[in-house]
This record gives C-alpha cells, sequence and structure tokens, in this order.
C-alpha cells in the first residue's frame, strides 16, 4: 500500500473499521463497483474472508450490493455513513461511561477482602492518597476527618481545588478536628469555607493525630505518611465500625476547642 493509503486506512480505522475492512472499502471507493472475485485478486485476500468483510461493510452501510447479468457485484457507499458510525460509538461510550462507577466498584471488591456487609480496600502511593480523597465526595450530608494537613499539601493545588468544589457541589458539611492551632490561608473555594467546613482543635495530650481519617456513610478511611513521602491507606466499609468511630469523634468534638475563621480563604486560629 502506499503511504496515501496506509493514512487513510489508519484514519477510518478510529471510526471503527478494522484494516480489511478499511482496505477493501478503499478498493471499491476507487473502483465504485467491484466482485468479490476481483477484490480478492487486487488485495491478495482470500475470496471467502472477503466475503465475511463484505457483510461486515453492508451491515455497516459503507456497501451496497446488487445483481446484475454478470453476477453479484458491490458497490461503495456514501462516505458520509461515516457520520452513523461515529454516533453509533458515541452512544456505545456513552453507555460505558454511564456502567463505568459500577464496573469499578465491582472489581474493586476483587481487590479487597470481602465479608458480609464488610469490605477492606488498600492503597499505597501518592496516587492511593488521591482515590481515598476523591471518594469522599460519595459521603451522604455528612463527612468527619481527622487531618494531620490540608488536601494540599500532598495533592496539586488544582487537584485540591477541584476537590473542594465537589464538596460544595454535593453538600456536603465536613466537620474536621487537628492538632494545628493555626492554620493559614489555603482555598480560593470561599463557599466551602463559609458554608460546609468547620474546624475544631484538639490538644496532642488527649489525641495525637498521626494520620488522615475519615469517616462517611459506612467507611471508615485511614491515610498513613510513612518515611521517603510514601503513604499507605486503607478503606473500610463496615457499618458498626463507621458508627463506633462516628460516636468517638462526636465525644472528641464536645470537648475540642473552638477555632475562629479569618477571612474566607480557610485560615483559622485556636480561641
Amino acid at each position: 500500500m502506499s503511504e496515501q493509503t496506509d493514512n487513510m486506512v489508519s484514519r477510518l480505522m478510529t471510526y471503527g473499521l478494522d484494516q480489511d475492512e478499511a482496505r477493501v472499502y478503499l478498493e471499491l471507493l476507487e473502483k465504485r463497483v467491484s466482485t468479490a472475485l476481483s477484490l480478492s485478486r487486487l488485495l491478495g485476500i482470500g475470496r471467502t474472508k472477503v466475503y465475511r468483510i463484505l457483510d461486515r461493510l453492508i451491515d455497516k452501510r459503507l456497501v451496497t450490493q446488487k445483481l446484475d447479468s454478470g453476477g453479484f457485484k458491490f458497490v461503495a457507499g456514501d462516505p458520509s455513513q461515516l457520520k452513523t458510525l461515529l454516533m453509533v460509538r458515541e452512544s456505545e461510550l456513552m453507555s460505558l461511561s454511564q456502567q463505568l462507577p459500577e464496573t469499578i466498584d465491582l472489581l474493586s471488591q476483587k481487590l479487597g477482602i470481602d465479608m458480609p456487609g464488610s469490605r477492606i480496600l488498600y492503597y499505597r502511593g501518592v496516587e492511593g492518597l488521591s482515590r481515598v480523597n476523591w471518594n469522599v465526595l460519595r459521603a451522604r450530608g455528612e463527612l468527619l476527618s481527622y487531618e494531620v494537613a490540608t488536601a494540599d499539601a500532598y495533592m496539586p493545588q488544582k487537584e485540591a481545588e477541584k476537590l473542594r468544589e465537589g464538596i460544595v457541589e454535593n453538600r456536603i458539611l465536613v466537620r474536621t478536628l487537628t492538632n494545628k492551632q493555626r492554620i493559614e490561608p489555603f482555598t480560593k473555594v470561599k463557599a466551602m469555607v463559609k458554608n460546609w467546613w468547620n474546624i475544631r482543635w484538639v490538644g496532642e495530650k488527649k489525641l495525637s493525630i498521626k494520620t488522615d481519617v475519615f469517616i462517611y456513610n459506612d467507611i471508615y478511611a485511614v491515610c498513613h505518611y510513612l518515611e521517603k513521602g510514601d503513604v499507605f491507606c486503607f478503606e473500610m466499609q463496615n457499618q458498626p465500625l463507621a458508627d463506633m468511630n462516628r460516636q468517638i469523634f462526636e465525644n472528641l468534638w464536645l470537648q475540642a476547642g473552638v477555632m475562629t475563621k479569618i477571612g474566607d480563604e480557610g485560615e483559622v486560629v485556636r480561641k
């Protein structure tokens, strides 16, 4: 094949044709009308295989078949039919996109330990930490957390801001406990700071917070920072465990010191 033909074959393949289908269709476009035998000889493809290829192209409406005095012949269809093929692929991709969350959950179960009503998923590294953080957007109504640092300390600022925007969009009220007595401004998502985030201070003698912990729905998630910037995380799906840790959090929350918000970019200081 010439370089130009190779390029056209590659281009047609992006619309869902395989290599042989693209070659047969291009040959028919050039000849306009041909027989399976002629196509077989010109392309070096077995005649039986050519018939199967033509059947697929007919299904795609890129080829039509006609019968005349010389027998069955095949005619190239209008290239504008590629629009229809594209629409079909877009529909298939939309369907796949809708099924993706369920598929990910089903596959994720294979990574964890499944018990009736329980599941443990393990993650490692910055990507695992990011995954655990994004999963909190599944929280229904409220997210409780113990935090060593704000999200931008270990996530790119842009990604951390998108996470905060997601909290606002999903209307998730975040309550956080920290050992820090002051937090500097860290976000431009002012709506989260003003309406969806409360933070209190707890002394290290009462509770030394060494890991990030997230409690929501039936999930208890932990992210522990190891040496050399490595991170180990796990998510446990277990309603009794989540409920018990929610009670512990609520007791600590009542005893924790109130922090004053300064402005609406996340700056807070212990009263």
